[in-house]
């Protein structure tokens, strides 16, 4: 459907509606205004990059973390300071999570394992311990992001981003992109093996919905899973289709987290899509490039991007 950026989504629940825009802000329901500040801009906060993800925030500490894949390195941001470099050799990590022993936690994608970083976070060194790197015996594609549930358990995509020739890869030893939950006794259970660009990973802050982004060019979109209370899915639906994106569009769905409000932010084309827990399309913000992966500061009224070459970012209310 024609509208804004050159077509609107359509969930498979109602169409959207363009109420107003303002600046780099499409507003589609008002519910947005709840979080956005519609007088804060787009800052850039460091480039010169090859390709960054995976941004995490450090509550001790208050600073940001985020992964430079293609130079094999990781960076820190901290406010007022500006960046500096954290690890020389990330092991190609994509997504990067802290556990709850407040451990960093580095999906590394063209290593194809999941690590965790044999320092504390205040005296980092390139060294790893590696966690999970197999299922059933055959090696991840490349594991991409992820998001711990207050039990430790953590949920996880595996696409073929980080094989060279992706699905197509004769190193691909899976004959699926899957997406899995890691339990912290070491219990790996496949979740679903039917996406075939599986990405952004997130729950919800009572653990009960997953939310999946898939980066397919020809069926972008996000999916939800409903989780029992043992972090089991009862049950898979899309949450949010996207037409096919053309050549004009800049990215597909990627990252995404939820919102302290319940407001779920992801990355997509040309730049930020806001939604609530309905697949209702509150807001589209529009991005100077490619946005990758995103999240929020510990008081959650700040978005970190992760752009391409840039590291950006976005004040809220």
């Amino acid at each position: 459907v024609l509208g804004v950026f050159g077509w609107w989504g359509v969930s498979a629940k109602q169409s959207n509606t363009l109420l107003f825009e303002q600046g780099p802000y499409k507003i589609f329901n008002e519910q947005a205004l709840e979080v956005l500040n519609l007088n804060s801009h787009v800052k850039t906060l460091a480039s010169g990059y090859a390709w960054l993800e995976g941004p995490v925030w450090i509550n001790q500490g208050g600073y940001l973390l985020y992964s430079d894949i293609p130079n094999h390195q990781v960076y820190k941001y901290t406010p007022g300071k500006g960046s500096s470099l954290y690890l020389a050799h990330s092991g190609y990590s994509n997504g990067l999570i802290v556990n709850k022993q407040n451990e960093l936690v580095l999906l590394q994608s063209r290593s194809r394992v999941i690590s965790k970083m044999k320092a504390s976070l205040s005296v980092p060194k390139s060294k790893y311990l590696h966690i999970v790197s197999h299922f059933n015996t055959q090696k991840f594609n490349s594991p991409n992001d992820g998001a711990f549930n207050d039990d430790g358990t953590l949920y996880f995509s595996d696409p073929p981003y980080g094989l060279p020739n992706l699905l197509d890869d004769e190193s691909k030893e899976l004959n699926f992109q899957g997406v899995y939950s890691l339990k912290n006794t070491g219990e790996l259970t496949l979740l679903d093996r039917d996406l075939i660009y599986p990405n952004g990973v997130a729950l919800s802050a009572d653990n009960k919905t997953l939310y999946v982004a898939v980066s397919n060019a020809n069926k972008p979109a996000w999916y939800q899973y409903h989780l029992n209370d043992s972090g089991a899915v009862i049950s898979k639906s899309l949450f949010y289709e996207l037409p096919s994106v053309t050549k004009h569009d800049k990215g597909l769905p990627d990252g995404l987290k939820v919102h302290k409000s319940g407001v779920i932010f992801a990355t997509g084309p040309n730049g930020l899509w806001l939604f609530n827990k309905n697949a209702e399309l509150l807001a589209q913000i529009e991005m100077p490039n490619i946005s990758a992966n995103l999240t929020f500061n510990q008081s959650q009224n700040r978005v970190y991007i992760t752009a391409h070459t840039q590291l950006l970012a976005l004040d809220l209310k």
